[in-house]
């Protein structure tokens, strides 16, 4: 593979419409790039992302400089490591030249943590890199089984379903009360769109075997709505529909919602799950066979 060049770096990178973390960008980049990591934009980190640029060296050949948004070793050390005390001077030429011997002692210092600086960063993509090796080995069957039983996942879930949500268990407070987010997490894991619309829960009311009594034990009309949250979940047009079985409240994919969503809605909030088939497979139709599809006799809706 040839290395990349920093125009297609910056292409892959600045596409990008979130804050990528610098180390887990370097972690994908070809090995045969050659980086070299400055640390220079510390006061930019408020207001920009982790990597502010990325252009050719201009000390190394075949090197692409990657500037970032960070504090190095010369902004934590108190100034007097680095510079000499100037005391105060009217004459222009005096403070012009202080300040040129300031910027050629920063960079002197920078030069000389810079190593330091860079195998810090290398290590912190070597843990990047590992931790990447090991949610990818979360597809295997000895992990999957073990990280099954440790988590409780249900078992009628199937594994290879059961594998997407076990990725998802680092970022879970990510995904914990974030619905849009839950969303898209959710349909990547069933492969299907789904709908979610907000209700209240109602209070379900007790029914007694005893004489109804108005304004004792029955009243002529009842609100039992709560204030609290309940959130429909519909899986709209299913694309399976000969598994519709699966969709059932017994089904796979019913007890994979309910586990997932056990786990990131909010504890107060309560949820219902519902499904919806294409309209082409809501038709009945009657065939022209004897007792074929007759209501009440060979089908039911």
């Amino acid at each position: 593979m040839t290395p990349l060049s920093p125009e297609n770096i910056r292409q892959e990178l600045f596409d990008l419409n979130f804050d990528l973390k610098a180390e887990t960008f370097v972690s994908y980049l070809n090995e045969k790039t050659e980086l070299d990591i400055a640390l220079l934009d510390f006061f930019k980190r408020r207001f920009s992302n982790d990597i502010t640029s990325v252009k050719e060296s201009l000390d190394k050949n075949n090197t692409i400089e990657v500037s970032l948004s960070r504090r190095s070793f010369y902004n934590i050390f108190p100034e007097r490591f680095f510079h000499r005390t100037y005391s105060g001077t009217p004459f222009v030429e005096t403070m012009v030249a202080d300040y040129n011997g300031r910027k050629i002692e920063e960079e002197n210092a920078r030069k000389f943590f810079k190593p330091l600086e860079t195998e810090f960063f290398l290590q912190r993509v070597a843990i990047e890199s590992a931790e990447d090796l090991t949610f990818k080995s979360l597809g295997s069957p000895e992990l999957v089984g073990f990280l099954l039983n440790l988590w409780q996942i249900d078992s009628r879930i199937p594994r290879d379903i059961a594998a997407k949500i076990l990725k998802t268990m680092p970022f879970m407070y990510k995904i914990a009360g974030n619905l849009p987010l839950l969303k898209l997490v959710l349909e990547n894991i069933i492969e299907e769109k789904l709908i979610i619309e907000k209700e209240y829960a109602a209070i379900a009311s007790e029914t007694k075997q005893e004489p109804w009594q108005l304004g004792i034990n029955m009243a002529t009309e009842g609100k039992p709505i709560t204030f609290l949250p309940k959130y429909v979940f519909i899986v709209d047009k299913i694309r399976r529909p000969e598994k519709i079985i699966d969709y059932m409240p017994n089904g796979k994919i019913n007890a994979l919602i309910s586990f997932f969503l056990e786990h990131t809605l909010p504890y107060e909030a309560d949820f219902e799950i519902k499904f919806t088939l294409a309209d082409k497979e809501r038709e009945f139709v009657i065939s022209e066979d004897v007792y074929s599809g007759r209501l009440g006799v060979s089908a039911t809706i």
